[in-house]
């Protein structure tokens, strides 16, 4: 079995991203934990890079950001979750990106295609652990994944893009996901966090980070923006 680079929150930035496929072997196959706009200046070239090379990519707490504040964009009427997204979510660094309306629909289609979780049952650790990607860890919520109650869903889809600091061993998989930022990646016998503030530029060694599973070799791209 070929190995699998799961990518953690590029954030828009796009020029440090494409240096870190660069180092990884050719056509690999790889996977993104989401949040991949905001905050960075551009948001829209990493959509269309993700996109346009069918990479696996789950649902991130930015793109959620976006999926729920198009209404309001489109109509010129602000509600409260554009301006949270506006005020402290990095949403106007994203809508600077875009000259229509149009294609601001565009990739927010797109966005509404993103899971909120990946299985990949065929890669697995050497204890027989399966790899599940995830934008916050899956934690405790876990068994909840195949409810048919509302209520459950929703707290489930909740807990898996805004969690943080909750993680729990859950034998059967491993699960790498980013969301909460780091100096270094976490890496245990059951989870991974490889968010490593790509985006933010005022911290002392801010990089965009891949993780080579089932090796678990890290790659990492200092931020290069400009």
């Amino acid at each position: 079995m070929e190995n699998i680079y799961i990518i953690g929150d590029v954030h828009g930035c796009y020029t440090t991203l494409l240096a870190l496929v660069d180092k990884l072997p050719k056509n690999s196959k790889i996977c993104f934990v989401g949040d991949l706009i905001d905050r960075g200046k551009n948001s829209k070239e990493v959509i269309e890079f993700v996109r346009s090379n069918n990479y696996d990519c789950v649902l991130g707490n930015h793109e959620y950001f976006m999926i729920e504040s198009f209404q309001a964009i489109e109509t010129k009427k602000a509600n409260d979750i554009y301006l949270k997204w506006i005020n402290k979510g990095g949403g106007l660094e994203t809508l600077n990106n875009y000259k229509r309306t149009s294609e601001i629909k565009n990739d927010v289609d797109f966005l509404k295609t993103l899971p909120y979780y990946i299985e990949y049952k065929d890669y697995k650790t050497s204890d027989g652990r399966y790899l599940v990607v995830s934008h916050s860890n899956v934690g405790k919520v876990w068994e909840l994944r195949n409810s048919y109650h509302k209520s459950e869903i929703d707290f489930f889809q909740n807990h898996l893009i805004w969690s943080r600091h909750k993680y729990c061993d859950v034998k059967e998989i491993f699960n790498v996901y980013g969301h909460t930022i780091l100096d270094e990646p976490l890496i245990d016998e059951y989870n991974a966090n490889i968010d490593l503030g790509c985006y933010k530029t005022e911290i002392e060694n801010p990089r965009l980070c891949a993780l080579e599973f089932p090796s678990m070799k890290i790659y990492t791209q200092e931020n290069i923006e400009r």
